[in-house]
């Protein structure tokens, strides 16, 4: 007797764990297509932004302004020489009251399948200024105001964004706005008013008129010793943030509007300082709008990516139990042909994406892999209920997938409940199986379609 016939048979049991082993190589060598979908998924979203980043470059970027600033000039003689230039230092003073309204237009502008959105935002800030702020020990020692030179600055994140409309008025007299800010103060960008700050009186009001335009995002930093800001606009997917959230909002199918209340003890800002010794002052603490994409197709098919080895598992798991209660062998390359048709869904969601929007793109792509694999199945197994039953439940996958893609919180626990779900349901169906017993060969007409 020879040594192959001394050999015990192998068990049910030790067939299919070899059969599980191929099965999960040819897992492993999917996720190389896989990575490459993500690949071409990320690079098409850089492209997204790169024209979004063109669009808004033209028109103008995300805006957040800053002010406005009084810069006070303030001068010491010199007590050895008093015909020589005094010494000069430059003190910068903040509003003691401040509020800022702004009505945004929001509307989308497209190049060719990409799409940016932009607003046109119609904004006024008022408030008063009040010389009795300035701290006492920066104007002593003789040290003597000079309000006839003094300067207000209002810091614009893109000036490219402002209109012709800009306009000061200051105690009731207008100014006109000039182009920068003098000596790059705290390199900021914006425009600027000469005037002649606290004329008749110890303060003065202010109000700015202007039109903005931007994309993405508008914001307003809260440089009041008491600030109040208010935002409405069209567009009804808004995402309110910054320092600050705000004390009332409502947000509708036609629009939004918010309102912050915001004090000076929660900002990091003093009232006033020596410009020459500027603090460390967060001026990144504003409060404000970005104006959403209520369906980010790039970032949900991307993240279905993430789930696509999820996914392979649990279709190849379905085939593994048809195989296993069918006594039916399916070949490992039969596997890779279907992992191939899951792996082109998550490049077909992409491009129909770019097309027909994410919902209807995932509608189309998940029926024509459904039902591929489904016939693929039927064929194979030999049975139109199975690939009947194939479709049901990868479409019921697929569905599961949608559902999860659309949360954010509780994604992590829906995945792994569905993970759960599915090693429940292998248990139940294997049961009754005696993973010891001798393995039955395949009939001799599944021989042609690749034994076990």
């Amino acid at each position: 007797m020879s040594e192959e016939s001394k050999k015990a048979p192998l068990t049910l049991g030790q067939r299919l764990g070899q059969k599980v082993a191929i099965i999960a190589g040819v897992g492993l060598v999917l996720m190389i297509p896989l990575y490459l979908v993500l690949d071409v998924i990320q690079e098409r979203t850089e492209r997204a932004r790169q024209v979004t980043r063109e669009i808004a470059g033209k028109w103008g970027e995300a805006q957040t302004l800053r002010g406005p600033i009084l810069l006070l000039p303030a001068e010491h003689p010199n007590p050895r020489n008093p015909s020589a230039p005094p010494t000069r230092r430059l003190i910068v003073l903040l509003p003691d009251d401040f509020e800022a309204t702004a009505e945004t237009t929001t509307e989308t502008r497209s190049r060719g399948i990409f799409d940016a959105k932009i607003f046109t935002a119609k904004v006024r800030l008022t408030g008063r200024f009040d010389r009795r702020s300035i701290d006492d020990d920066l104007l002593d020692d003789d040290w003597r105001l000079r309000p006839d030179l003094a300067t207000l600055i209002l810091g614009v994140s893109d000036p490219r964004g402002l209109q012709e409309d800009l306009a000061l008025t200051w105690d009731a007299t207008s100014f006109t706005a000039e182009p920068g800010v003098p000596d790059a103060f705290l390199e900021m960008e914006g425009v600027h008013w000469p005037l002649q700050a606290f004329a008749g009186s110890d303060d003065a009001d202010f109000e700015i008129a202007m039109t903005l335009r931007g994309s993405a995002a508008l914001s307003v930093l809260p440089v009041g010793r008491d600030s109040r800001i208010a935002m409405a606009g069209n567009w009804p997917s808004p995402s309110f943030g910054g320092s600050a959230l705000p004390r009332d909002q409502e947000v509708y199918d036609s629009g939004f509007t918010a309102e912050w209340n915001i004090s000076h003890l929660s900002r990091s800002l003093p009232k006033s300082w020596n410009a020459a010794q500027s603090p460390e002052l967060d001026w990144q603490a504003a409060v404000g709008v970005r104006f959403l994409d209520p369906v980010d197709f790039y970032r949900l098919s991307e993240r279905s990516v993430k789930y696509g080895a999820l996914f392979i598992a649990l279709t190849f798991l379905v085939l593994f139990l048809f195989e296993v209660l069918l006594r039916r062998a399916v070949h490992p390359l039969q596997y890779l042909l279907v992992g191939a048709a899951l792996v082109l869904f998550f490049l077909n969601l992409v491009a129909f994406a770019e097309v027909i929007g994410f919902a209807a793109a995932y509608a189309v792509s998940s029926l024509l892999v459904t039902g591929m694999i489904s016939l693929y199945a039927a064929a194979v197994l030999r049975r139109r209920l199975w690939g009947s039953l194939l479709f049901a439940v990868t479409g019921a996958l697929y569905a599961l997938l949608f559902v999860i893609l659309r949360m954010e919180e509780a994604a992590m626990l829906s995945g792994s409940l569905l993970l759960l779900a599915a090693l429940a349901v292998t248990m139940f169906l294997t049961r009754r199986i005696d993973w010891q017993s001798p393995a039955r060969p395949p009939a001799r007409r599944e021989v042609s379609d690749a034994a076990l």
